[in-house]
């Protein structure tokens, strides 16, 4: 492998690796410490910067300023913005946090003016949807949020900020999808590699969804209409569990933590089984969706390739 080959799989192990440990941690307490995105991009970051070194950054240095822009966009999401009510009082921290970002924006302007316009485009575009996938956390959609967990948003923002082009060429990218990248480039801006483990995963999950649920509600006989998003579950049980109870309420399902007060309430009422669907651990579909995406590629450009 040459050099470039060398520092993006050097790159996809330290992400992979890291990502297995937050998996771990999503499946056994459905939270993760934002140490875990901090240390993907404190051991991947470096690398990121070499990338763009080998891919013409050398003969135009302005074109790395543009890294700010990704640098920023983490720092936002980590440890948010500065209040200027704080800048007012003279806060270090804040000062320093919003001396950053407008620093993170001229200098995304600098590299857009005077970078390589290749580069920049290949950041610019990561940058967005840095931006999209913040904002699909933060604003619901219809009532509820596209992406669920914070922790989610932040790994996906991560994957963004890290993964702003394919590299193409590696062994271990055995897939159909590397090879019409090689032959249609365009689709690599149609689908970055963020939005792409996104897909991966959203394919994974679904498949846990509506088809191990409806197996296990099958197998059990308490198969119905409802049998593909929930199945049912025994009261005492549901202590400590990684599930939400479906109670009903004015005539509609409603999702809830199967809190302490839940169960007794549930437990007075007389109630022996409810009604649950998993909290899915979307972290492991996304580490799932991310080893898919460097061996396979894009499940959804893949199906459709194989259904046209």
């Amino acid at each position: 492998m040459d050099v470039l080959a060398l520092v993006a799989t050097a790159k996809i192990v330290i992400v992979m690796s890291i990502l297995a440990g937050s998996s771990v941690m999503d499946i056994r307490y459905r939270r993760i410490p934002d140490r875990f995105w901090s240390l993907m991009l404190a051991g991947a970051g470096p690398l990121t910067i070499w990338e763009m070194y080998l891919r013409g950054g050398a003969e135009s240095p302005a074109s790395f300023l543009a890294l700010l822009l990704p640098l920023a966009g983490i720092l936002f999401v980590l440890f948010g913005y500065p209040e200027l009510g704080e800048i007012r009082k003279g806060s270090v921290q804040d000062i320093s946090f919003f001396l950053f970002y407008i620093g993170a924006a001229v200098g995304g302007m600098l590299a857009f003016l005077f970078g390589d316009r290749s580069l920049f485009s290949e950041v610019g575009v990561s940058f967005i949807f840095m931006l999209i996938y913040f904002v699909l956390y933060s604003v619901p959609i219809g009532g509820t949020r596209i992406i669920h967990g914070g922790a989610d948003a932040k790994c996906l923002i991560s994957l963004a900020a890290l993964f702003p082009w394919y590299t193409t060429g590696l062994p271990f990218q055995t897939g159909p999808f590397y090879e019409i990248i090689g032959d249609l480039p365009a689709i690599a801006k149609i689908f970055p590699v963020s939005l792409s483990v996104l897909f991966n995963a959203a394919v994974i999950t679904a498949l846990v969804m509506f088809v191990v649920i409806p197996l296990k509600n099958l197998l059990k006989g308490e198969f119905t209409h409802r049998s593909f998003t929930s199945y049912r579950m025994d009261v005492e049980e549901l202590s400590g569990s990684h599930v939400w109870v479906l109670v009903e309420k004015d005539g509609r399902r409603e999702k809830n933590d199967p809190t302490v007060k839940l169960i007794k309430k549930l437990r007075r009422q007389g109630m022996k089984r409810v009604s649950v669907t998993p909290k899915i651990p979307f972290i492991l579909s996304l580490t799932a969706g991310f080893l898919i995406h460097t061996t396979l590629g894009n499940l959804v450009a893949i199906l459709f390739l194989i259904f046209q």
